[in-house]
């Protein structure tokens, strides 16, 4: 064997050894990115099954989860119509959406409280019911237009409840002001509804009492109690007095 047979050699020897190595490198490559991953891939699609054969929805096609999405949406919408029939009965304004976006500055609700002042007023002296806070409890100088906004519906909140003892014939109305507003959330933190208190004091007899309180039933003129005292009256006629908190409700 001469010297150029055994170059040969050494040249194919070297060749086998190469294509050894990159034999052993394709196959660790191949088991590295590509048998592993296609185990994991495997094992997650299996606990995936595994999730989907314990849904309640495993065994519904298309169509049948479009149909469970249809009677979703329809139960969604029968609980909308619902929750607005309760929160129409349940308000104490007649009509909530313009009341939500009551729109006055200082002048309407001076010129307001003034005719609501005067009417009660002449309201109260033909019913011969003696009306001592003539002015309401309300202020007539305000600073903003949200504050505005806020004692306008505090005072439609006082005419109502000052209306409605009125109408009952109470003996005398004591005491009437507005209280701040107390706003309702749900657990996400969305407005739900507000609650304009109003604390009242009057003197009434037994059997006007029960109406007075028939009437915070009546649809919109209902006001939730917040707290009410009953104590013995001041005179014979005015055989109770009566000290509450009523909150007119305005919903969303």
């Amino acid at each position: 064997m001469n010297k150029s047979d055994l170059d040969i050699l050494k040249t194919e020897r070297a060749q086998v050894i190469f294509i050894l190595l990159f034999i052993i490198a394709g196959l660790f490559g191949t088991i590295r990115y590509v048998v592993l991953p296609q185990r994991q891939m495997a094992d997650d699609n299996k606990i995936v099954r595994s999730q989907l054969a314990l849904s309640k929805f495993a065994g519904y096609s298309i169509n049948s989860m479009q149909t469970v999405a249809q009677h979703e949406m329809q139960n969604l919408k029968q609980l909308s119509n619902e929750w607005a029939r309760i929160a129409t009965r349940l308000s104490s304004y007649e009509d909530q959406s313009i009341v939500q976006n009551i729109g006055v500055d200082r002048i309407d609700y001076k010129v307001r409280l003034y005719e609501i002042r005067e009417r009660l007023e002449s309201k109260s002296s033909e019913l011969n019911i003696p009306l001592v806070p003539k002015e309401l409890g309300l202020v007539e100088d305000l600073d903003s237009g949200e504050a505005v906004r806020v004692r306008m519906l505090q005072l439609k909140a006082v005419e109502k409840v000052a209306d409605l003892t009125l109408d009952r014939q109470i003996t005398r109305l004591v005491e009437i002001y507005p209280l701040p507003p107390v706003e309702h959330k749900d657990a996400k933190g969305k407005h739900i509804f507000t609650e304009y208190p109003v604390r009242i004091e009057c003197d009434i007899d037994f059997a006007h009492l029960y109406t007075s309180f028939q009437s915070v039933f009546e649809e919109n003129q209902v006001f939730a109690f917040r707290n009410i005292r009953i104590e013995s009256g001041p005179t014979f006629d005015a055989k109770l007095r009566v000290k509450a908190v009523l909150s007119a409700l305005l919903f969303d």
